[in-house]
């Protein structure tokens, strides 16, 4: 049953990647197998290193109470996906709004230091991350997508710890996942040109992790 949630945890955190991957290959851009590799890899370090903290907590609380906290910290990033997803089809329904988040993103470049700037940015528009302009993902800027890919998912990885899962064996299954689907989504991207049937399913990661916490209750 632990493999079958794992599997579960690992697809729900993923499932981001596939449509990074969806939305590169719909333009054209490349993402070679090496900066799949890297991005990979940044998603397993913040996931082992979000899961290892849950594993420090767990130490100091009685495991009935730890899995409790987990099941919560499941169910609120979970919810917090959704609202996201719904949040981002609000404004995408409504051009001033994105002209003004753009513009709000421009500013936070020039304030912000240079590398998290960069990040925040590309956590709202995923094509930031081919800085260059080149139509490839080079080894650099598979760094920072990487980065933002595992940022979004290091909550998952504090509650999953907390509610039981491995630290290592789950972050192995989660980069491995995380690689295939980006490659797999790059591959639908340049087989389709209309993304607007993927968009519905944008949703599915925040209800699975919701579903996850709710089950780990009982």
């Amino acid at each position: 049953m632990n493999t079958i949630y794992l599997f579960i945890l690992a697809l729900a955190v993923s499932l981001d990647s596939f449509g990074v991957g969806v939305t590169y290959g719909l333009r054209k851009v490349k993402i070679p197998n090496t900066s799949i590799f890297i991005i990979s890899l940044a998603s397993a370090s913040m996931i082992l290193l979000s899961m290892q903290l849950g594993v420090w907590i767990s130490i100091m609380i009685s495991p009935y109470l730890a899995k409790w906290i987990g099941a919560i910290i499941l169910i609120i990033v979970g919810l917090w996906a959704i609202f996201q997803v719904s949040n981002h089809h609000k404004q995408n329904d409504n051009e001033e709004i994105k002209k003004q988040t753009q513009q709000e993103g421009k500013k936070l470049l020039s304030i912000e230091i240079k590398k998290l700037g960069l990040v925040i940015q590309i956590l709202k528009t995923p094509m930031e991350a081919d800085i260059d302009r080149s139509g490839k993902i080079s080894s650099l800027e598979a760094v920072f997508l990487g980065l933002a890919l595992s940022l979004d998912a290091f909550g998952a990885g504090l509650g999953a710890a907390l509610v039981g899962f491995k630290p290592l064996f789950t972050a192995i299954t989660i980069a491995g996942m995380s690689g295939l689907f980006i490659r797999i989504g790059m591959r639908l991207g340049f087989w389709f040109s209309e993304i607007k049937w993927l968009q519905k399913f944008t949703i599915v990661p925040g209800i699975i992790l919701v579903l996850i916490g709710i089950m780990k209750f009982f």
